[in-house]
């Protein structure tokens, strides 16, 4: 099961398969932040993901589709003065299980910082890092 972990910008996202390494970054072809929020439009956002995750997961199609299952951390990084309610935090959960239905291993994570690889390796359940 690769392990993602995702940081959320203004209309920005980078996703890294911290199983492979592989890392990609881009901006949605509509805005997903709004004024307030800076996951406030979820369509744009979740295909913004979908291709992320395709370019650091070459698995085949049929693999990622039907044994696509991630464990999966969402981490917005701007526009979380005060923390997040519990709405936002429901949106990103939302947001990982477009790409992981399963939802099991899913989190979002409040740091004002992004992981470190240690971190991440605790996160993931790794021993090598």
């Amino acid at each position: 099961m690769p392990d993602i972990y995702v940081r959320i910008y203004r209309n920005r996202m980078r996703v890294l398969n911290y199983s492979t390494g592989k890392e990609a970054e881009g901006v949605p072809d509509e805005p997903f932040t709004t004024s307030r929020l800076v996951l406030g439009q979820m369509i744009p956002a979740m295909k913004l993901l979908a291709r992320l995750v395709k370019e650091v997961d070459r698995r085949p199609f049929i693999i990622r589709k039907f044994f696509g299952c991630y464990q999966i951390i969402i981490h917005p990084l701007e526009m979380n003065e005060g923390g997040h309610s519990q709405v936002e935090f429901r949106a990103y959960m939302d947001l990982a299980k477009s790409i992981s239905p399963k939802g099991k291993n899913n989190y979002a994570c409040s740091r004002e910082e992004a992981l470190v690889a240690e971190e991440l390796g605790r996160v993931f359940g790794m021993d090598d890092f």
